[in-house]
Order: C-alpha cells, then structure tokens, then sequence
C-alpha cells in the first residue's frame, strides 16, 4: 500500500465509509417508521396512489359504490402492492375528490403496512377549514375518549394531484388494542366492534325497536366476531336498549351498570358537547358517527368517537342539545349524580382547552387550531378538487381561531348556572 497511490485510496475509503453510513441511514430510517409517523399531526405527509387509469375513472364514475380496486401505495419511500380502495362516505361521498377507504389485505391475505390492515382517506369535502374532525379527535384523546389518530395529506393517483385529505386511523382491532391497552398481558381487542349504521329517513334516538334482532343488526354493523350468532353478537345490545327504555329513571344505574360503561359514555357525551359537534350521538337527525365496542371477556359497551367534521358548529351551542330527545341520555342524566358528572367533565373539558401547555403561548385549543390550519394552507391553497373557494377556506379559518375563547366562557358560564355555582367573572 506504501508503493501505491495513498491519495487515490483514503479517497476511496472515504467514499465507502459515507456510502455505508448512508446505506446505514436509510435503512434506519425505514426500519424506524412506524404507524406513529404515518399519523405524525406535525408532518404534511405524501400519499401516491398507483393505479389503472381506467380503475380510477370507474371509481368516480360509480362513486356512491363500494367496489373495490387494485391499486399500488407509496408513503415516505416504501411501497406496498396489491392493496383495495373503494369510494366511502355518506354525504361527504365525491365524484370529483372520492373519499377513500384503503385495505391493504384486499387482495393479499394477512398484508399489513406499518402494522395497519386499513385506513381512511377523508376528503374534507364538508368542511371549508380543513382541520375540524382531527382538532375535535385530538381534543378527545386529550380528554381521554377513545378517538381515531389523523394527520394530513397531498394525495397523488398516477402522479397527479387530487388535492388535500385527511389520514385517519381506521377504528378496529389495531386501534382497540392500542387505546384499551392489556389486561394481565391480555390485549384488549378481542371484543364485539359496531360501527353505528344511520339510516336515511329513519332517525333513531334509542327507542326500543323490539325484540327481533334485525332493526339492531341493521344498525350496529358488526366489525369483529361476524361469524357469531345474531344472539351472541346483538342480544345485548337489544338487552341495553330495552332496559333503558323499561327501567324508571330511579333505577336506571343499577340496570344500566353492567352493560354500559356509564361514566365513560358521560365523558364522550360532554367531550362531544364541548366541541359543539350537531351531528352525534344527539344529533339533529337522531344518533349518528360512533363506534360501538363491547368490551374483551365483559358486557359493558363504550363509545368510540367517530367523523367529527360538523364540530365547532357555534360557541353557544346548548349544553343540553337535543338531550330530552334521546331516551339514553334523557334518563341518564336525570340522574343527580350523573348530572352532576356531565357538567364537571364540561367544566374539565374547558379548563384543558384554555390551559397553556409547556412551550406554548396562547390556550391548547387555539394553539392547535392554529398549528393544524398553518399545517394545511399551502395544500389547501393547492388542492385542485375542492368544492369550496379558498375565500370560504380563510373564511372558515378565522370562524374556528374565534371558537375557542368564545367557547370556553360559554361552557364555563352556563355550567356554573346549570350547577348553581358562582358566576365567573365576565358572565352575562
């Protein structure tokens, strides 16, 4: 080596130790990623959807189907082949910018990407500010309701632009095995999973619809367990409704107990309340956008926070909307001590909103408001789909940074007289 050209080979050397350094990086760097970065809230992600341009047009053609297509993914430098989309949604269904639900074990059995078997792309069609549903997701978790994760993206079919679309955490048994956690090293996830089917034209508001099974078959769509018996799987729920709807309000805990996870429901129903969302379990139109989990080895149901993108409808939205509507909640709440529970989870849910967490300088509600519509200007700028003008988006924008001091003095005012405490100063 001292006879040769030292110069020329301490080059060479160093070109390899960087070419493996770099090769160390990068797979790193895939090894690390995770379902976490694919809902990373601080991060504009790109998806890429590869697909046949025929597939493509058929689904928007026919986008009030569910048919499924073949397509290919690319996120962050990996791809993931053979996976299923189809058209999804209800009113917020497009043919100009298709909601989407991706199954990556469509066509290939058992495929996961990340450990994810699905996931939805939401194409905030109805909401102008782009950010509704994953703040209220984000303030549920803050609050402990179990809530989808979401992060944003610039979605791509065959390199061109679709425009602007929400990541959503598809609600199954991933999802339950993360938010309900184990039990003596027994994960969670192993229950009975609803996803709460509306019906156009027939608002339901838990009135007892019998002892036939169907009318509940048709509105809790079953997730898990489909090949158990139509008793094993929608009896109970049956149970739930008829004892809610039998039981005098006297009795109503004692019956309820060991069905429903009541302090768990009152915290969702006020979280929900919080966020003024018109569309949920006391919705305008009956109950509507919820999950439905009967818990691993146990009887007890929970709800599950599911497509928040009508919330922060207006800061003084009722605390008891629509509350004398629904049996459920009707009777719940009649009670003292659960009345009681609502408003100090209200009352909870405006102090975190308005706390000023570490690092931050204004309210967390705003604060993250604020991040997600910074997040999202420039692809909401770019989003070529739309149905909305980028006037209605700042338009919308400045409606939700006004939402969350208005909001919060409202909450914490009229709980104050629901509870006949003491009125906060700057109470009208």
């Amino acid at each position: 080596m001292a006879n040769g050209h030292p110069t020329r080979v301490a080059s060479i050397g160093r070109w390899l130790l960087a070419l493996c350094a770099l090769a160390a990086l990068l797979t790193g760097t895939s090894q690390a990623q995770t379902a976490d970065d694919f809902f990373n809230p601080a991060v504009m992600h790109r998806i890429d959807l590869l697909m046949n341009s025929q597939d493509w047009a058929k689904l928007k053609e026919n986008f009030q189907e569910n048919t499924y297509y073949p397509a290919d993914m690319r996120w962050n430098g990996l791809t993931v082949r053979n996976l299923g989309i189809r058209s999804r949604g209800l009113g917020s269904r497009s043919a100009t910018k298709p909601g989407l639900r991706v199954d990556f074990d469509r066509y290939a059995s058992d495929q996961t990407f990340l450990g994810l078997k699905s996931y939805v792309l939401d194409n905030l069609t109805q909401d102008p500010s782009g950010v509704k549903e994953s703040v209220a997701m984000r303030f549920f978790a803050r609050m402990g309701v179990p809530a989808p994760r979401e992060s944003f993206a610039r979605l791509y079919v065959n390199n061109q632009l679709v425009g602007l679309y929400g990541v959503v955490e598809a609600v199954d048994k991933d999802l339950l095995a993360r938010v309900f956690g184990e039990v003596d090293g027994n994960v969670q996830n192993d229950g009975y999973l609803f996803e709460y089917n509306y019906l156009i034209g027939a608002p339901w508001r838990f009135e007892y619809l019998g002892s036939d099974l169907a009318p509940y078959a048709e509105r809790f769509d079953a997730k898990t367990k489909e090949s158990k018996s139509d008793a094993e799987k929608w009896g109970p729920i049956e149970e739930l409704v008829r004892l809610t709807n039998e039981t005098p309000e006297t009795g109503l805990t004692a019956a309820l107990d060991s069905r429903l996870d009541i302090p768990a429901f009152v915290r969702y129903l006020a979280a929900q309340n919080f966020v003024a969302e018109p569309d949920g379990f006391t919705g305008y139109d009956g109950m509507n956008n919820f999950y439905f989990y009967r818990v691993e080895d146990g009887t007890r149901h929970v709800c599950i926070a599911w497509d928040e993108d009508n919330a922060f409808e207006a800061p003084d939205f009722s605390l008891t909307t629509r509350h004398d509507e629904n049996v459920l909640v009707r009777k719940l709440l009649a009670s003292a001590a659960w009345r009681s529970q609502y408003y100090a989870t209200l009352s909870e849910a405006a102090a975190s909103a308005a706390q000023v967490d570490e690092g931050q300088t204004e309210a967390w509600l705003l604060a993250e408001m604020r991040r997600q519509l910074d997040l999202i200007a420039a692809a909401m700028r770019e989003d070529p789909s739309k149905p909305y003008s980028n006037e209605d988006h700042a338009a919308a924008r400045e409606k939700m940074l006004a939402f969350p001091a208005a909001r919060i003095t409202y909450v914490t005012c009229e709980t104050a007289r629901a509870t006949g405490a003491a009125l906060p100063e700057g109470c009208q």
